[in-house]
């Protein structure tokens, strides 16, 4: 069984050799050089693209009406894989809720440290938690930025999710949401299966075409602006359902990844240690 591991670790670590061999220096161009060059303003244009990657660079921001390819890929072009790892992150929340939390119930398990409601945690300062409570402010509006300008600029609903579930643990340290679990975990699990519903509705409401068809990217609202071919600041109100998916996700990672942060704090605090064996 050793053996076997350290053949898997080899491999493993071949692979990703090669490939970091195989990557581009930072700034040099991919695929065709002209791809960018002689774009005709509408339409699909297959001239000169030889790869993936340069259909994407050649025709992202005419087809899906965003400024930042990686969320066009993400978002429009393999849109099915992105709703498949937002059900992963629904299912392994879910379940870490679930057993944890009923585990918890059933042997009337308290967290040790965790002060009633209305009591100030004796541990900690004022200061601590105020400051605290600033910060979780700061954190938030930088995810919230993150998820809102994922399809003009680098971010999206995964990263600022991540962020914004961050201050969740910043939180939990200054003791500022530990007391009512159960409506926290309840509040937290709303919002998460809210998330994902979201983005499945938004893939029925284009089901006339296709699942997760772009719909608002060909219509004459805001969303469907018209995007200038190249390099260029791009529009917050623009992308069709792109930064609408990307909300739905952002809010799935937020409630998701703090739900999983809450819960094993609580199970880490236990005073009945024994019953976890």
């Amino acid at each position: 069984m050793r053996l076997f591991s350290i053949v898997a670790i080899v491999i493993i670590f071949g692979f990703l050799f090669v490939g970091i061999l195989h990557l581009h220096p930072v700034g040099e161009a991919l695929g065709n050089l002209e791809v960018l060059q002689g774009r005709p303003e509408q339409g699909i244009d297959i001239n000169g693209v030889s790869t993936m990657d340069d259909y994407f660079l050649r025709n992202g921001q005419i087809e899906t009406k965003s400024n930042n390819i990686v969320a066009s890929v993400v978002f429009d072009y393999r849109g099915f894989d992105t709703l498949g790892e937002a059900t992963v992150l629904f299912i392994v929340v879910s379940s870490i809720s679930m057993l944890f939390f009923t585990f918890l119930k059933s042997k009337s398990i308290v967290s040790a440290g965790v002060p009633p409601a209305g009591q100030f945690p004796k541990i900690e300062s004022r200061v601590i938690s105020f400051g605290s409570f600033i910060m979780y402010i700061m954190i938030l509006s930088f995810g919230v930025y993150l998820v809102v300008h994922g399809h003009i600029s680098p971010g999206g609903g995964f990263q600022g999710g991540s962020v914004m579930a961050s201050a969740t643990a910043l939180l939990l340290i200054s003791f500022l949401i530990t007391r009512h679990m159960q409506r926290t975990r309840k509040i937290f699990s709303f919002f998460e299966s809210l998330g994902l519903t979201i983005f499945i509705g938004l893939g029925f409401a284009g089901i006339t075409i296709s699942f997760l068809y772009n719909f608002l990217a060909h219509t004459s609202s805001g969303f469907g602006r018209i995007i200038a071919f190249g390099p260029n600041q791009g529009y917050l109100i623009s992308a069709g359902i792109l930064p609408l998916l990307s909300l739905a996700v952002g809010i799935e990672v937020f409630f998701g990844l703090s739900l999983i942060v809450v819960t094993l704090f609580h199970v880490s605090g236990v005073k009945d240690t024994n019953s976890l064996r």
